[in-house]
């Protein structure tokens, strides 16, 4: 295990900023990356905070968890003028997540915090009339409480707070602001109907972001809400397979217009479509509190053809995953990594063009549970 974690290691010092585009962030721990975010069945770890909180309900104890991730990005756009990349750079990121459940308890409470959406895009080589820089970080915190009413049901509610900063500049306008006031909801379960199967399902809602710059300018959008649900079975206490859907809400998303004085200065209308991802993962508990990780998972892309807005540039992709975790001087580490395939997209409108886009990602996560 040691071996692999170190030529997992190897590949995270390897990758280094790069052009940029997307939004959501869909990797958040390692354990999860691992199985292409086939987790809401499983959710055995802190991380459940994210994928299905009803599953801290069956962690005994305060368990921490601490995650790093990092992403290579290669964006670029064919026009009838020239082949311009996205000048854009993916941040190194983190999240942690704590959750605590007593012993013998009934009830568990958990929180996490982690950036959920991250746009960083620079299109002006592109377009250097229509196109523009988007710097945009949506940092996500979640309070959970989680009640499990037997041994094999467990159901769980909690509150979502964001805080976003943004930098639009598009020709002569530029926008800067922040929203620390952006709040929603949702809804968590975990059932084990029969031994060595387990259900899980999540509701996400989006929030309502609205700020104001330094010059009497706004700008306000939607994030999308979301639905999860997955089933995952044991097979010879050592193989552990998941399916998983999701369907986000993405065309909540209208706009992302800066207005001034109630003319819009910078105009980013959307024509996003509701999106639905199909995500596969399979564990191998090769010994004790060791395992191995494969995954695989479809992703619709947001973006349609028609007037596509690369300021989201969301295009359909196949995800391909590998991981491993084990226990090392008392904590558990987990290692994950995936290449992301984009399917090519024919855009027409504004930002008419070829885009093409692939992406590499290197998690790391490190836990402690206390009991």
């Amino acid at each position: 295990m040691k071996r692999i974690l170190m030529m997992m290691a190897a590949m995270l010092a390897g990758l280094t900023q790069a052009q940029a585009g997307g939004f959501e962030q869909p990797n958040q721990s390692a354990s999860a990356a691992g199985v292409a975010n086939a987790f809401v069945a499983t959710a055995n770890d802190a991380s459940a905070l994210i994928y299905n909180p009803a599953g801290i309900a069956w962690q005994s104890g305060v368990s921490i968890m601490a995650s790093a991730r990092l992403d290579y990005r290669d964006s670029s756009v064919i026009t009838p003028l020239r082949n311009a990349p996205n000048n854009g750079t993916e941040p190194f990121t983190g999240s942690i997540y704590a959750s605590w459940t007593p012993l013998d308890s009934h009830i568990a409470a958990g929180f996490g915090f982690s950036p959920l959406y991250i746009a960083n895009n620079d299109w002006a080589a592109a377009f250097p009339t229509a196109g523009g820089i988007t710097k945009l970080t949506v940092d996500h915190s979640t309070f959970d409480f989680v009640y499990a009413l037997n041994s094999d049901l467990a159901v769980g509610g909690g509150a979502d707070w964001y805080i976003t900063r943004a930098t639009l500049s598009q020709g002569a306008s530029t926008f800067k602001g922040n929203d620390f006031g952006a709040f929603g909801g949702h809804a968590s379960l975990m059932w084990k109907p029969l031994p060595a199967w387990s259900v899980g399902a999540m509701f996400r809602s989006g929030a309502r972001v609205s700020m104001s710059g330094q010059t009497n300018d706004s700008l306000s959008f939607k994030l999308p809400d979301y639905v999860s649900a997955g089933i995952a079975r044991d097979f010879a206490d050592v193989w552990h397979l998941e399916v998983d859907a999701k369907w986000t809400r993405w065309s909540a998303l209208k706009d992302m217009n800066v207005v001034t004085g109630g003319v819009i200065t910078q105009s980013n209308t959307m024509n996003l479509r509701d999106t639905v991802s199909v995500m596969t993962g399979l564990t191998w508990t090769w010994r004790e509190n060791s395992q191995l990780r494969i995954g695989y998972a479809y992703d619709q892309g947001a973006n349609r053809s028609l007037n596509f807005n690369p300021v989201i540039a969301d295009q359909d992709s196949h995800r391909i995953s590998i991981g491993g975790g084990g226990d090392i001087a008392n904590m558990h580490m987990d290692l994950a990594y995936q290449y992301i395939l984009y399917r090519d997209k024919t855009a027409t409108g504004a930002h008419a063009g070829r885009y093409r886009d692939r992406r590499q990602s290197v998690m790391f996560s490190v836990s402690k549970t206390f009991e």
